[in-house]
């Protein structure tokens, strides 16, 4: 057997190896949808309800929780070992031409964020062992059910009943919104400044799939504006310059963040550096209003609009324009 040959072959065999010793963890979450399939979603879920019943809701400077060990170990293992950015590169939050133009509100560069979305790119996984668990992930939490977004609303359910009213009691009321639910990773040089979200984000999940310690600041910082009255209703992103960072949610193995949309509920990610693993991988389980809001507002129709671009005139512009017309009307007469 020639030297390379046999390099090859060990090569081959310390692969078959590995792969089987991901089936062996993977056996708690891929078995064929059925009765085996279902008790090893309860399984997962079981184990999340019971780390969410022990985690407590801190309500400074907005309402949020932190759980560690989020999943069980076992089906963390396979989430390292199952990375899917390891096969696909995934799509860019915001393409790069899109994310430069100078008519967006926000400079950050959306396109170093690269997602998978799991509710559409789960055959994409051009490999079975990824496909399979990933459609396990997948049914836990986004499920007919709403297993998730139930668990979330019995956690802080003050926060549903003042934010929507005895429209939390409508038998359908969870039919009226939307999720996101994605993977993601962050390219070397990504970041995004104190932000609060759009109107109609309700609550946002950050799962960190960390594969080692020590890259902690990495998370998501929680951020108070120096200026201790200033709030924000969404869409724009700030400079670090006007607010104070009081926490970070650490970017660290198997660590879970979720918080609720407020007015104050500022929050960012500093710069991502090229020696931080496998690009701050990670996921995210978003909760929406409709895009105009799920209720009629009176008040201001479009409060609740998602703006992405400036205005193309300030109404400091139009206003002199119509002193100017008024001016010429007069004269003409």
């Amino acid at each position: 057997m020639s030297g390379s040959f046999l390099v090859l072959y060990i090569h081959q065999l310390l692969s078959r190896l590995c792969l089987y010793s991901t089936v062996n963890i993977m056996s708690l979450v891929t078995s064929p949808p059925g009765t085996g399939y279902n008790k090893q979603i309860h399984q997962i879920r079981k184990h999340i309800e019971t780390q969410f019943a022990q985690a407590e809701i801190n309500p400074s400077p907005f309402p949020h929780l932190l759980i560690e060990n989020f999943f069980p170990e076992e089906v963390f293992a396979s989430i390292l070992n199952l990375n899917p950015f390891q096969i696909m590169e995934g799509e860019e939050w915001i393409k790069r031409q899109a994310s430069k133009d100078p008519a967006r509100l926000n400079s950050t560069p959306y396109y170093h964020r690269r997602q998978i979305h799991l509710d559409r790119h789960l055959l994409d996984l051009q490999s079975e062992p990824y496909q399979e668990f990933w459609r396990a992930i997948h049914d836990c939490f986004l499920s007919s059910d709403h297993w998730f977004e139930n668990l979330v609303i019995q956690k802080y359910k003050i926060y549903f009943e003042i934010r929507f009213g005895d429209f939390l009691k409508d038998s359908d009321f969870l039919k009226h919104f939307k999720t996101e639910f994605f993977l993601q990773r962050h390219r070397p040089g990504y970041y995004i400044g104190p932000h609060t979200d759009v109107p109609t984000r309700v609550f946002t999940a950050i799962f960190s799939f960390a594969d080692q310690e020590g890259f902690e600041d990495y998370g998501t910082q929680v951020c108070v504006p120096k200026n201790p009255k200033q709030r924000c209703w969404g869409n724009r992103h700030y400079d670090w310059d006007n607010f104070d960072v009081v926490k970070v949610a650490p970017y660290k193995p198997n660590n879970f963040f979720l918080f609720f949309k407020t007015r104050q509920s500022f929050h960012a990610v500093k710069t991502i550096s090229s020696d931080v693993p496998n690009e701050r991988y990670g996921m995210q389980f978003q909760f929406y209003e409709p895009p105009t809001g799920v209720f009629e507002d009176l008040s201001t129709p479009d409060l609740m609009k998602a703006k992405h671009h400036k205005s193309s005139q300030s109404p400091r512009v139009k206003s002199p324009n119509k002193i100017q017309r008024l001016l010429q009307k007069i004269q003409r007469s």
